[in-house]
């Protein structure tokens, strides 16, 4: 029997050669771990703007129109892919919520000499939350992620590398730019060092 990795392989060949039912198994087989990184990359505050699982809609549907140009070396790259459309589907959103936060402000400033009631209600108006239903996470995750989030970037995208893309040594050195694997893994220690000192100090043990 061929082993996970192989079988990936398999179903991105398949759905690169337009088999609809390999890139379903593809997708159900990712959704879940990209989608704990689309979490960790949009941190807390923006979480509170941009519903995660809209996100990683986007970032299917956008590796679907890229997949024909996509090579497949192992797993790793393939959900490192994957976190780098979403990465792209983030910085889109923040965007826009940036504008659009820019834009109530002027708005609520024109209002506000004119005394216009209903301007604190289109600021609220505009504030999104998650449904309470697609709150799946239990709160250790959620401090996890937090502390994640307070994280220096260098620290963050190595343990998003090698702990949530499974990546090897060797990606995570090239991808964060570290002299080796070797020094890839060192820095790693640190940062889950680092990781356990927030950890702990959120009151989880």
């Amino acid at each position: 029997m061929s082993d996970p990795i192989t079988r990936s392989l398999e179903l991105v060949q398949r759905a690169q050669g337009g088999d609809k039912e390999a890139l379903n198994r593809l997708i159900q087989r990712y959704q879940d771990r990209v989608l704990r990184i689309v979490r960790l990359r949009l941190g807390a505050r923006l979480r509170e703007r941009v519903d995660s699982e809209d996100i990683l809609q986007e970032t299917f549907i956008t590796a679907v129109r890229l997949l024909e140009n996509f090579e497949m070396r192992d797993e790793a790259s393939l959900i490192h892919w994957l976190a780098r459309i979403a990465e792209r589907q983030i910085i889109a959103a923040a965007d826009y919520h940036g504008a659009r936060k820019r834009d109530q402000g002027r708005a609520l400033a024109l209002t506000a000499g004119l005394g216009n009631t209903t301007a604190s209600g289109l600021f609220f108006a505009a504030d999104t939350t998650q449904p309470l239903s697609r709150m799946q996470k239990t709160e250790e995750a959620r401090i996890v992620e937090d502390c994640l989030a307070r994280l220096p970037d260098e620290y963050r995208e190595l343990i998003l590398l090698r702990n949530y893309a499974g990546a090897s040594w060797e990606t995570v050195a090239e991808e964060t730019g570290r002299p080796s694997p070797a020094a890839a893994r060192m820095m790693h220690a640190r940062a889950m060092l680092e990781l356990g000192k927030l950890v702990r100090e959120a009151g989880l043990n």
